[in-house]
Parts: structure tokens; C-alpha cells; sequence
């Protein structure tokens, strides 16, 4: 990591730790080439914001505070010019991250990649590792592309780290340990985190296939606990352990305490709305109002944030992850460089291995 971008990662821990704006989600775009049953982004419509558009909305994002930005959608990587909106945040001082599902991803766009100076990291969404499983949870038969691309961007090692996004079901959790060991086999993150549900809501979708039996839901609380566990002791897993703790009280339906969205983190939909989260309808759009003039009506939804958290609680990285992160940083930083020091001896071993098999 570049000792700017160390910077202003010293900054972005400052301001979470004074509870101030931090992070906003930005849905570049609804449209999908896949369509996962438990999502709903992919089945609504909605305009999409040019880069002209986008520079002085994300000026004023940045004049009021905002440190990093998470670009998803959708398939970022379906927008044409994805990566003049990299360049934008470049030249705007951001950091920023990038879900994709990886399908879409090129030779020619991953050595664009390079180029994006303030990227922490790529998401690469990969829910199973059984082709049939995979077809069936993301709504499209793109596995064999999805795994040759992964490999495509490790061989690049673009400066940015890449993670698994893994999101637990009653469908894949047994698959989670054959994940953990890929990740751990590329050197590279893994990141977990349970299945959202509910009706009418932007991300989640409710669909009968993820409906877990009480039996199933005890074994995923029970995976999510040894993946807390495994985490302390080093092994490559992105969020920090007491998400995953969180995660085993979500899915046995427990209190899983405060969310932070409208506090910490905003949401910038596809249409210019901007909301608490990415659950929540939009308090108005940025393009006639500043975030300044938003940012009251945001703050005046955190008693519906509040309710929102005990009766129909959702448990994305993008909320709990920061709020938990925000409230034990020194556990989380900890934790970090043990799972970074634990690579760098892998990394250590498998070229020592290497150079004694050299004829």
C-alpha cells in the first residue's frame, strides 16, 4: 500500500472512531448479467448516472467528509466506462472497492486495474464451487468463466488485494471449508457473510429455496463461530472475528445490536436517491440537493434505522461490518495483521518449495 493511501486510512479509522461520515455504497447501476433469486437489484429498473454527473456529486461527498466508496450494482463491470469512474475517484483523493461477479472482467480491463490508484480492494462475488449449485445461485451457468477470470486477475496481481464474496445459504454452506482452502491455496481473502431476506426490499428477495430448517440454521451459527474463531488465529478471512459472531446470532434470528447506516455510511442509488442503506427508500435525489441538505434527513431516519435493526434486521458487510469494525478497531487491526503475517509466511514457504523442486 502506497504511504498515501496508508494516510487516508489513518484518516477514514479516525473518523469512524469519531462516528463521523465516513463510507458511501454507490449501486453504479441495477442491470445484471446474472439474476441470484436472493437478490432483488437485478429485477428493477432505473437510470443510470453519467460521469459528468457523478464528478460533482461525489465533489460534495468528499467536501462533506466521505473517505471511501463502495462501487457495486448490479454488474459494475457491464458500465462501458467503469473505469473512468475509477480515474474520477482517483483524482478526487477517494479509496474506493469494486464488487463484480467476475464474468465480465477482461485481460485488457484488468490492466486497467493497475491504474486505479485509491483501489483497496476487488470483491469477487463466487458463491459455490459446484457448477450445477452455482448456476442455480446466481441464475446463470457461468462458473468455468467466473473461475478463468479469478485466475486471469490473481496471475495480474494487480496492487489491490482480491477476496471470495461468499454469501451463506442452506444451499452452499457446506461448501465453506473447500472455500476457505482455495482461498487460503491463492492467497487471497475470504469473505462470508449469511443470506438476507424479506420482501420489498432493494438487495434482498425472498425466495423459498432459502428458507433454512432450525437444524440448518444451527449448523451455519455453527460455522459462522469457528469462522470467528479461525479468524483470531490468523487464517484469511476479510471481516473482522466479531462479524462473524454477529452473523451466528443473525441467522438463529438473536439481536445482533446497532447499525450505523445514516451514521458512518450512506447509500447512493443508481438513480442519484440517497438513502440510509441500501434497504432503505432515498430522502432525495443529490443532483438538486447537497449532501449537507440531505444529511438532516438522513439523520432524522435513524429511529426507523433503530426499528429497522430489531424487526426486520438485515446483516450486509456494508452496515455491520463498518459498525462493528468502528467499535473494536484495535481487536480488528490486531486481527488483520495476524491473517497478513500468516500470508507472508505461506507466501515464504510455497517459494522456498519451489526453489528446492528447481532442477
Amino acid at each position: 500500500m502506497s504511504p498515501a493511501n496508508l494516510l487516508k486510512l489513518m484518516q477514514v479509522f479516525w473518523r469512524m472512531h469519531r462516528g463521523l461520515p465516513t463510507f458511501v455504497s454507490y449501486n453504479s447501476l441495477n442491470a445484471c448479467n446474472q439474476a441470484c433469486p436472493m437478490c432483488a437489484v437485478w429485477r428493477r429498473d432505473g437510470e443510470m448516472l453519467s460521469v459528468e454527473e457523478l464528478e460533482p456529486i461525489f465533489a460534495d461527498l468528499k467536501g462533506f467528509g466521505l473517505k471511501v466508496a463502495e462501487i457495486s450494482g448490479g454488474e459494475p463491470f457491464l458500465r462501458k466506462d467503469i473505469y473512468r469512474i475509477f480515474a474520477l475517484l482517483d483524482r478526487l483523493g477517494f479509496l474506493y472497492t469494486t464488487a463484480t461477479n467476475g464474468t465480465l472482467l477482461t485481460p485488457e480491463g484488468i490492466e486497467r486495474l493497475r491504474e486505479a490508484r485509491g483501489l483497496l480492494q476487488v470483491a469477487f462475488s463466487l458463491d459455490s464451487l459446484d457448477r450445477e449449485r452455482y448456476a442455480f445461485l446466481r441464475g446463470r451457468d457461468l462458473l468455468p468463466k467466473a473461475l478463468e477470470n479469478l485466475e486471469r486477475l490473481l496471475k495480474a496481481r494487480i496492487p489491490a488485494p482480491v477476496k471470495i464474496n461468499l454469501v451463506m445459504n442452506r444451499l452452499n454452506f457446506r461448501e465453506i471449508w473447500d472455500f476457505l482452502a482455495f482461498a487460503r491455496e491463492r492467497g487471497i481473502h475470504l469473505s462470508v457473510f449469511p443470506v438476507n431476506q424479506g420482501d420489498g426490499f432493494f438487495h434482498r428477495h425472498s425466495d423459498p429455496e432459502f428458507a433454512a430448517t432450525p437444524e440448518e440454521r444451527r449448523e451455519m451459527a455453527g460455522i459462522f463461530r469457528e469462522l470467528a474463531r479461525l479468524r483470531r488465529t490468523g487464517e484469511p478471512l476479510w471481516e473482522y472475528s466479531g462479524f462473524y459472531e454477529r452473523a451466528a446470532d443473525y441467522v438463529m434470528g438473536k439481536p445482533v445490536g446497532p447499525c450505523d447506516a445514516g451514521r458512518l455510511y450512506l447509500d447512493l442509488n443508481a438513480d442519484g436517491q440517497v438513502a440510509v442503506c441500501l434497504d432503505r427508500d432515498g430522502v432525495g435525489d443529490i443532483r438538486r440537493e447537497s449532501i449537507a441538505q440531505l444529511w438532516q434527513r438522513l439523520e432524522a431516519q435513524r429511529d426507523a434505522v433503530r426499528v429497522c435493526s430489531t424487526e426486520t434486521p438485515c446483516f450486509y458487510t456494508c452496515t455491520y461490518n463498518v459498525s462493528i469494525t468502528a467499535r473494536h478497531q484495535a481487536a480488528f487491526l490486531l486481527e488483520t495483521a495476524r491473517v497478513r503475517w500468516r500470508q507472508l509466511l505461506r507466501g515464504k514457504r510455497g517459494a522456498g518449495s519451489a526453489g528446492n523442486a528447481a532442477p
